[in-house]
């Protein structure tokens, strides 16, 4: 895959990794654990859903605009995704087999990110419309868009809810470098979770229970082209290293059950596979896939 974005922001390969659950309402035992990939393998750049192992992979747009995935809903029902059909590109919303596509921000601005409260009724995205990144949230229609935290002087960007609901995670620069923080649903008590002078990536994802976030760093390689993983408790302590490669790395999913990452890593052979290992970083192995037959 080629540099890309990855739900509207730079990325060095474009893949995002989702955990289907039981539908809203039923007990919640796993269902599979899914990736969601972008790749020019067929010509434009498309949204496909692939296994954790590889298999099953399925192509879910057909666009000659740039796609690329965002997570599902808390039900699985439906799919988030940043396109760029419009001039400098909206979050839209798809249902999970690629049907009923629509654009939910409709803005001139570039509005990217995009993540699911828990009860599936609210979007956390963010949007350059007043100038700079901030962050926003519109009700799952699109409708209600407001700014949730305004930050003039700096860049914010969306990363997710918490599992709870309670708490967003974003990455922004206004301490004059990239860093994770965390704050309140409504955008009040801002806290800066990584603290460290080297780039702390854009990239934060919660575990399935909260408690843990895995995000990418160059905090020991000082080399913005040698990222590696890393993972934290939800308050920011117990910062420990995953990965020891070299190349741009980013988190991409947890299992569904929280004892597993998968991660991608920019450049690799091939370029569209991605790597799954044990949450602690051991038993790290590669994983290929191969086109949908048509």
């Amino acid at each position: 895959m080629q540099p890309t974005k990855l739900i509207g922001r730079t990325a060095p390969i474009a893949l995002v990794a989702l955990a289907l659950v039981a539908v809203a309402g039923a007990t919640p035992t796993v269902r599979s654990w899914t990736i969601a990939l972008a790749t020019n393998r067929e010509g434009d750049t498309e949204i496909y859903t692939v296994n954790a192992d590889g298999t099953g992979a399925r192509r879910l747009t057909h666009s000659p605009k740039y796609d690329a995935p965002g997570p599902l809903s808390p039900d699985g029902r439906r799919m988030l995704f940043y396109s760029q059909r419009s001039p400098k590109g909206d979050v839209w919303v798809m249902n999970a087999d690629g049907s009923a596509q629509r654009n939910l921000t409709r803005s001139a601005a570039h509005d990217g990110g995009g993540s699911w409260s828990p009860d599936g009724k609210k979007i956390l995205f963010d949007t350059d419309r007043d100038g700079n990144a901030e962050l926003y949230v519109m009700n799952a229609d699109g409708s209600g868009q407001r700014n949730l935290m305004p930050s003039p002087s700096s860049q914010e960007y969306a990363s997710g809810w918490s599992p709870d609901g309670r708490t967003i995670l974003f990455a922004t620069d206004r301490d004059g470098n990239w860093e994770l923080y965390s704050a309140d649903a409504d955008g009040g008590n801002p806290r800066n979770l990584t603290r460290n002078p080297a780039k702390d990536g854009t990239f934060g994802l919660w575990s399935p229970d909260g408690r843990k976030i895995a995000f990418a760093s160059a905090r020991d390689t000082h080399d913005q082209d040698n990222s590696e993983l890393y993972v934290m408790n939800a308050d920011g302590t117990g910062i420990t290293r995953l990965t020891h490669a070299r190349g741009v790395e980013f988190p991409l999913s947890w299992s569904p059950d929280g004892r597993k990452l998968a991660f991608g890593r920019y450049p690799l052979e091939p370029r569209w596979a991605f790597f799954v290992m044990n949450a602690d970083g051991n038993g790290l192995h590669k994983v290929n896939w191969s086109l949908p037959t048509h």
